[in-house]
C-alpha cells in the first residue's frame, strides 16, 4: 500500500527520457509521493561536457505529465543531506549506478533496466549517423570508416584557450605518447607527410641510410633537406651495407606493398651503422609494437589512431635537439608552441576512440585472420603487417560499392587493407571480393 505521505526523490537528469525512466518512477510510486530530482542544465554541462538534448524546463514539462509524477524540483548531480532536508524527502531512489551520499537508511536502490539509458539512446542516434553510407566496403588504408566514437566529444566551437579542449588536447598527447614510446609529441594540423618532412627537416642531417621497401619509403628521399648525402638500399640488402651513417630512415608498414620491417633488425643495423632511426609509422601506430625502438617518428591522426584526417605527429626522444628553420609556419617551435591554428577537431575525435582503441584494432586483427584464413595460399608468408595483406593475385568486385586499394608501388597482386569493417562485428567481405 502506497504512504502518501512520504516523500520519495528520483533523482535523475532524464536528457532523453526512456521506458527505464518510466519503470524507475512506477516503482518509486508504491513508497510514497514521488518527487523528481532533475539535474539542471548547468550541472549536466559541468560533469557531462554536453549540452543536454533538452533544456530543464522541457524536461520539466515532460515528466510532470507522467501520471506517477507529484513534483519536479532542480538539484544539482549528486544529492546530499542536504538536498534531501531542503525538500522534506524521506527516501531516495535511485539505481544500481548510484554515486549520492546519503544516510544508506534513506536510500533505496532499484535494479536498472537492461539495455537502455540515455547514454545509450545517445550513442545509437551518433552510430545512426555515421553509419549512414557504409554500406560502401573500403579495402583502402585509409581514411577509415567514420565511426560514432570520432562525433561523441566534437563541439561546434572551441580552441586552444578552452579549457574543456586543453583537457582532451593533454589526455590525447598523453595517449598517444605512451603508444609512441617517445618522451616528446607535437601535433600539428596537416597530414603525415607534413609530419615527415618537418621532422625530416627539423632533425635529419649528413649521411642518411633509406631502408627500401616500396613507394613510401623510397619518397623519404624527396622529404629530407638539401646537402644529406642519401644512399637507398632494399631491406634485404641492409645487412650488407656498412661505414658511418648519421641517419637510418624507413617506413615500418608499406602500405604499397603491405611489407612490415623487422624493426628491430633495423634497430641494430643502426645502432652498427652509429647512427640515429627516423621511423615513418604512418601505417604502424596504434597496430604495431616497438615503436620505442625509435628516435625520431611521424604519423598522422587516421589509419590505427582511427581518428578523423587532419592532425599529424612528430615524436621523438628528448635526447634530439631541433634544428631552428627559416621558416615561421614549417617550424617545430611554432608547432609546439600553437602559435598557428590546431587540429582541434581531429584531436577531439580521437579522444573518443581512445577507450576503444583495443577494440578496434581487434576488429583489424580479426579482418586480417579472415583473409587469411580464407585466402592464405595466395599471402605472402612474412613481413606481415596488420594494416593490410598482399595477396598474389588481382582482387576485383562487382559490387560498386566495394572500393579496391590502387597501390603506388607496382604489384602483380593485390593489397586488402583491413579498415573497412571495423564498425562492425561482422565480416563480409568474402561476399563482395572475388579473385582473377
Amino acid at each position: 500500500m502506497t504512504d502518501l505521505k512520504k516523500r520519495i526523490m528520483v533523482d535523475m537528469s532524464a536528457t532523453l527520457i526512456h521506458h527505464g525512466h518510466i519503470r524507475l518512477l512506477k516503482e518509486a510510486s508504491k513508497l510514497g509521493k514521488v518527487i523528481v530530482g532533475l539535474t539542471t542544465d548547468e550541472e549536466i554541462k559541468a560533469k557531462k561536457y554536453y549540452e543536454p538534448e533538452m533544456d530543464f524546463d522541457s524536461r520539466k514539462e515532460v515528466l510532470e505529465s507522467i501520471k506517477y509524477v507529484t513534483e519536479v524540483v532542480p538539484t544539482p548531480w549528486n544529492i546530499d543531506d542536504t538536498v534531501m532536508d531542503k525538500y522534506s524527502i524521506d527516501h531516495l531512489v535511485h539505481g544500481s549506478d548510484n554515486e549520492n551520499n546519503i544516510d544508506p537508511e534513506k536510500l533505496k536502490i532499484f535494479p536498472r533496466t537492461d539495455g537502455i539509458s540515455s547514454s545509450d539512446i545517445r550513442t545509437r542516434v551518433q552510430k545512426a549517423i555515421t553509419d549512414k553510407g557504409n554500406h560502401k566496403l573500403m579495402l583502402t588504408p585509409g581514411p577509415a570508416v567514420l565511426l560514432h566514437e570520432n562525433i561523441q566529444h566534437l563541439k561546434p566551437v572551441f580552441g586552444r584557450g578552452d579549457q574543456e579542449y586543453l583537457f582532451i588536447a593533454e589526455s590525447v598527447s598523453n595517449w598517444i605518447r605512451s603508444l609512441s614510446g617517445q618522451d616528446e609529441l607535437i601535433m600539428a594540423q596537416g597530414s603525415a607527410t607534413f609530419a615527415l618532412e618537418l621532422a625530416a627537416h627539423s632533425f635529419v642531417y649528413g649521411k642518411v641510410l633509406i631502408v627500401s621497401t616500396g613507394y613510401y619509403s623510397d619518397r623519404l628521399i624527396k622529404l629530407l633537406p638539401k646537402g644529406c648525402q642519401v644512399t637507398i638500399r632494399d631491406y634485404e640488402d641492409i645487412e650488407t651495407e656498412s661505414g658511418k651513417y648519421d641517419w637510418v630512415m624507413c617506413a615500418y608498414t608499406e602500405t604499397s606493398t603491405a611489407f612490415k620491417v623487422d624493426l628491430e633488425k633495423i634497430k641494430t643495423k643502426s645502432n652498427s651503422l652509429g647512427a640515429k632511426l627516423y621511423v615513418d609509422a604512418t601505417g604502424s601506430i596504434g597496430l604495431e609494437a616497438n615503436h620505442e625502438l625509435a628516435d625520431l617518428m611521424a604519423f598522422s591522426s587516421c589509419k590505427g589512431l582511427f581518428g578523423l584526417t587532419g592532425a599529424c605527429f612528430v615524436a621523438f626522444k628528448s635526447a634530439l635537439k631541433p634544428k631552428t628553420l627559416p621558416s615561421f609556419y614549417f617550424n617545430l617551435d611554432t608547432q609546439k608552441n600553437k602559435m598557428v591554428t590546431g587540429p582541434y577537431h581531429a584531436i577531439s575525435s580521437l579522444f573518443g576512440v581512445m577507450d576503444k582503441h583495443d577494440i578496434l584494432k581487434e576488429r583489424v586483427s580479426q579482418s586480417k585472420n579472415f583473409v587469411l584464413e580464407k585466402w592464405g595460399k595466395l599471402a605472402r608468408k612474412s613481413n606481415q603487417p596488420l594494416l593490410c595483406t598482399y595477396l598474389e593475385a588481382k582482387v576485383i568486385s562487382k559490387d560498386e560499392n566495394v572500393i579496391l586499394y590502387t597501390p603506388r608501388s607496382k604489384n602483380n597482386g593485390s593489397v586488402i587493407c583491413h579498415f573497412g569493417e571495423i564498425h562492425s562485428d561482422e565480416i563480409k567481405l568474402d561476399t563482395r571480393i572475388d579473385f582473377v
